[in-house]
């Protein structure tokens, strides 16, 4: 059963509660929402290219849906939903980031390092629920 969660932390927080049941929906039903589009690694960033840590291009709610005829590869903007997927646990994600607006840039930035530090967490909060629920 996929699970998603999300950060504490992140911002936007309406806005990560109506794309993490879209998420839910495109990883569960195999679903793609107008809303979500090119989803991919960190091409740019060796470390987090081989980390679980996914980001999908996602039309804000102001902005119009995508066409449902253009295929998810060439669905582009310049907002990302960030989000992890456990490494013990692959139907339980979280989402950790909006980055919006000019999520182009700030890929440039040292937010990367933060997204390294709250997979981390994402891994050790989850190991603990698991440790006290067996």
């Amino acid at each position: 059963m996929i699970q998603i969660s999300i950060h504490p932390d992140i911002e936007y927080k309406a806005i990560a509660n109506e794309y993490a049941l879209l998420l839910k929906l495109w990883k569960k039903e195999k679903i793609l929402s107008n809303y979500l589009g090119a989803d991919g690694r960190w091409e740019s960033n060796a470390k987090l290219c081989q980390s679980l840590i996914s980001k999908i291009h996602i039309r804000m709610p102001i902005e119009p849906e995508c066409n449902k005829r253009t295929p998810q590869i060439q669905r582009k903007s310049n907002h990302y939903l960030v989000y992890c997927q456990h490494w013990l646990n692959p139907d339980r994600y979280q989402i950790i980031a909006i980055m919006s607006p000019n999520a182009h840039e700030i890929a440039k930035t040292s937010f990367l390092a933060v997204l390294e530090k709250e997979l981390k967490n994402f891994k050790v909060s989850f190991n603990k629920s698991l440790s006290t629920t067996n």
